[in-house]
């Protein structure tokens, strides 16, 4: 009886033992597997690149802002929930979505809300001054008559002290014109430096368009107003991404900067597993380049009949 349970015993020591070293091995490979990489193996291309996506220099997206809420008044603290794009001295052009629900109701208190240029992460405090940062308020928030999400999703806002143009913080023209692309655009995506950090850094990545047919088979939606592009953001994406733009070259749109571009899109939906959505600016240039006067204009008007008649 004595004999049979050290028997017993020994096989269950010897099971555990394989165990272990089965699982010890397994691990040492999966380690091995993302240290060692032959330099010419396409999924350490995959890892180096950091899915497709760069980060960025201060300077090398001058156009881009973040729009930051306060999320610590003790300290001070900002942290961006989304993004823009400066598209003249005063106004950035960005999603009605980071500021309004669809019944157009404000989410957040403008005047707790900041604008920043030439901030390259979303969590940061307020400089006393302008410096390689600018931070501006909310002047006005114009936005699309039939706006609900994704649809219509395209806002202006001006700010209240106009930006200084500089090699950190300007202007990118916008396209005149409504036409589909193929191949690459860019846009921007966050990025965490670290797997505890909660501040996120700023991307450039290169966004494949996907013909307009094949993207609304995908989504089962029309895609009129859209332009559908395909990326990775299972690892690579924040909420702070929407209202950032999309970027093409070679458009011979007769308002693109060589070396900057033109800005075509305005990040609203971001997919995971399926194409992601930018709002069509070419379709309301007209909107978007005289949307601030005519909203003046049309206050004038109802101004002047309530002055007149009551």
């Amino acid at each position: 009886m004595l004999r049979n349970n050290l028997t017993s015993h020994c096989q269950i020591k010897t099971f555990l033992k394989t165990i272990i070293y089965l699982i010890v091995t397994f691990c040492f490979l999966y380690i091995a597997e993302g240290l060692v990489v032959p330099n010419n193996s396409l999924e350490y291309v995959r890892r180096q690149s950091g899915h497709g996506s760069r980060e960025v220099d201060l300077g090398e997206i001058k156009h881009h802002v973040f729009i930051c809420y306060l999320h610590n008044k003790w300290k001070l603290i900002y942290k961006a929930f989304c993004s823009g794009s400066i598209i003249t001295e005063r106004r950035v052009l960005t999603s009605t979505h980071c500021f309004l629900t669809n019944r157009k109701r404000r989410k957040r208190n403008f005047n707790k809300l900041r604008i920043a240029a030439g901030l390259l992460t979303t969590f940061a405090k307020q400089p006393i001054s302008d410096g390689n940062q600018q931070w501006r308020s909310i002047g006005h928030l114009y936005t699309q008559r039939f706006y609900r999400f994704p649809a219509y999703n395209l806002a202006v806002v001006e700010v209240d002290t106009p930006w200084v143009m500089n090699d950190i913080v300007n202007k990118i023209p916008y396209t005149k014109w409504n036409q589909n692309f193929d191949g690459l655009c860019t846009g921007i995506a966050l990025k965490s430096t670290t797997s505890w950090s909660q501040s996120k850094t700023l991307h450039k990545v290169s966004l494949t368009i996907i013909e307009k047919i094949s993207c609304e088979h995908r989504l089962l939606r029309n895609c009129d107003l859209y332009y559908c592009t395909k990326y990775d953001v299972m690892k690579l994406t924040s909420t702070a991404a929407e209202g950032g733009g999309l970027v093409c070259h070679g458009t011979e749109d007769p308002l693109e900067d060589p070396h900057l571009g033109v800005l075509v899109g305005v990040t609203s939906l971001i997919n995971i597993g399926l194409p992601s959505l930018h709002n069509r600016i070419g379709l309301y240039y007209q909107w978007v380049t005289d949307n601030q006067t005519h909203a003046k204009l049309s206050s004038y008007v109802v101004l002047t009949y309530i002055l007149v008649f009551f």
